[in-house]
């Protein structure tokens, strides 16, 4: 009997061999592909690899009900990211995850795994079956390089999350995969496999060029090779890997009056996008439900948009937001200030946060139709500043919100779909971008000795930001705040802040001082009558837990990563806790 790709024709036939005659299953089935007929052609291999960009998509960048455990459990797990929301009982889950609650048993901890492991397989589908003597044609050994690439991509993320995850790098038949491997072996064997990938990978066609960043070039080989060797501790490589990237003609910086545009559908495919997810609209597939919704991540849109309840207007923006959400994602205050000492009105700043007054007044921002920009009547400041149809409502306050409104990630409308909802974001998203890589190579050359060069490419990011701040010198807490105001909620914080040995340090400041949001219009702080005062944010911390008697604690040596899934460990005696989750 001929072997099927498909595990759903394969049950059927394990199924037909208890009640059939041998014979009666050597029919040529219809509808499907053996292995042995369907990985021949070049146009296989395009299908091939097509299908496995389809599986990172839908595994690393897709919903699982309320979350995306990429987008939210990374970012979640960030010391200046507030797991925000109706109350303290909304969204456990990312509260969990962002105080230190979680297990090995957690949902999301298993939810992230099987998606990398998954991704991993779709990429060892295509390697195992057109690599090495059969990658006969140029087409067929792009696809096998581009499937390297993705496949370091994703050991680089599992070593980041998970201490020792295993090294897959080959399609598992009867053997079990272990984590008896070291950290910096898994980051040098995705720096080998990058470099090694390159040779067989075209560059990006021009910085006009979009489906140079949908597709794996040369330039992705060398971000996740760079930032590989970086988290290896091999400084020297990563900046002889970055700089032909960050050198290149291919890429650029936006300006930085479209700084924001790179979180958004208009910056899509742009010219500083190294390599990102290509999300289409598609309800041809499955209906809005089983296609658009499910790949334009719809509940992303809908957990990091304010909260419209909290809101006058519910939430909605003409400029900023689709639609009101549920209010998680929020950014942490202390972190907010510093950003605006350090950038001032910056474009960065801006497109990141913005301040009561912006917020509440600023004419091409205020998110209530009365505005003269959107057809209202009210123009001057004085008649928005006692408004009743705008503010923050909530009479218990906003939780986990400050003085200031994160708009980083928000929903914009241009980035909807309205034939399927203004909650499904189809802004792609991105994995590497040149911003990012600046600042990974700024960091390897001052590791490496070459400050001047640090201090170029720490200025770059400055000047493009529109920062009030231009540093003059450079050191790595230059290098470590730069990172964090040019990548707030883009997945690296969490991973840097381990890797510089700083994560008690910084998680001990944030671990339980939990602001809660209000508006001098509605609820004074000082308790005079309300709609007196103008309309301007405040907030208090709040300590909930204290004042329960519980003792939230970053535990160094545990908490760095998160443990290895109950589940895996129960099915695969090969694989065993590590660090301080071996006793747990």
């Amino acid at each position: 009997m001929k072997k099927i790709l498909f595990s759903v024709a394969l049950l059927s036939a394990g199924m037909m061999c208890t009640s059939c005659d041998q014979d009666l299953l050597e029919i040529e089935q219809k509808a499907t592909s053996s292995t042995g007929n369907f990985y021949k052609t070049d146009a296989d291999a395009e299908s091939a690899v097509t299908a496995m960009y389809a599986t990172y998509i839908g595994e690393i960048g897709g919903n699982e009900g309320i979350w995306s455990a990429y987008i939210t459990g990374i970012n979640y797990a960030s010391d200046d990211v507030f797991a925000a929301g109706g109350d303290m009982a909304d969204h456990t889950g990312f509260r969990e995850l962002n105080e230190f609650r979680y297990d090995a048993s957690f949902g999301p901890v298993s939810t992230l795994y099987n998606h990398i492991y998954k991704a991993i397989y779709s990429a060892n589908l295509v390697i195992n079956y057109f690599g090495g003597e059969l990658a006969d044609t140029p087409t067929k050994k792009q696809a096998v390089a581009e499937a390297r690439v993705m496949r370091a991509w994703a050991h680089m993320l599992a070593a980041q999350v998970y201490y020792q995850p295993p090294l897959v790098d080959h399609l598992i038949t009867t053997d079990k995969p272990s984590n008896d491997i070291s950290q910096k072996e898994i980051f040098d064997w995705c720096v080998k496999e990058c470099e090694e990938a390159a040779n067989d990978l075209p560059e990006r066609k021009g910085q006009t060029d979009k489906e140079g960043a949908w597709r794996v070039t040369k330039g992705f080989a060398q971000f996740v090779g760079g930032k590989s060797a970086l988290f290896a501790g091999d400084n020297a490589k990563a900046a002889s890997l970055l700089k032909p990237l960050v050198e290149s003609s291919n890429y650029a910086l936006v300006p930085g009056n479209r700084f924001r545009d790179l979180f958004h559908i208009e910056g899509d495919g742009c010219e500083e996008k190294i390599f990102e997810f290509n999300y289409t609209t598609n309800t041809a597939i499955g209906g809005v439900w089983g296609g658009s919704i499910q790949r334009g991540r719809w509940m992303v849109a809908n957990v990091l948009n304010w909260r419209g309840d909290d809101i006058v207007g519910g939430g909605k923006n003409p400029q900023i937001c689709a639609t009101g959400g549920w209010g998680g994602g929020s950014i942490n205050q202390d972190f907010a200030h510093k950003m605006l000492a350090n950038d001032g009105d910056s474009y960065r700043r801006k497109a990141t946060f913005l301040t009561s007054d912006e917020f509440f007044y600023d004419a091409t921002l205020c998110p209530w139709a009365d505005d003269v920009e959107a057809g209202g009547k009210l123009s001057t400041r004085a008649e928005k500043e006692l408004d009743e149809n705008r503010g923050i409502t909530k009479s218990a306050g906003s939780f986990s919100r400050s003085d200031v409104m994160e708009v980083k990630m928000m929903c914009h409308p241009k980035d909807v779909d309205l034939s399927v909802g203004d909650n499904c974001n189809n802004t792609n998203l991105c994995l590497a971008r040149l911003g990012e890589a600046y600042l990974l190579y700024a960091e390897a050359c001052l590791a490496s000795g070459n400050s001047s060069e640090a201090l170029k490419y720490v200025n770059k990011i400055q000047q493009r930001a529109g920062s009030k701040t231009i540093s003059s010198s450079v050191d790595l807490q230059t290098i470590q705040d730069e990172k964090q105001y040019e990548l707030w909620f883009e997945g690296c914080r969490w991973f840097d802040i381990v890797r510089w040995g700083i994560a008690k340090q910084c998680y001990d400041k944030v671990l339980d001082n939990i602001p809660l949001q209000w508006d001098e219009y509605w609820n004074p702080s000082d308790g005079s009558a309300p709609k007196t005062k103008p309309h301007k944010l405040y907030y208090k911390i709040h300590h909930p837990f204290a004042d329960a008697g519980i003792k939230l604690q970053f535990v160094a040596g545990k908490n760095e990563y998160w443990p290895i899934p109950q589940t895996v460990i129960e099915i695969n005696d090969q694989m065993h806790q590590v660090r301080g989750w071996a006793n747990n």
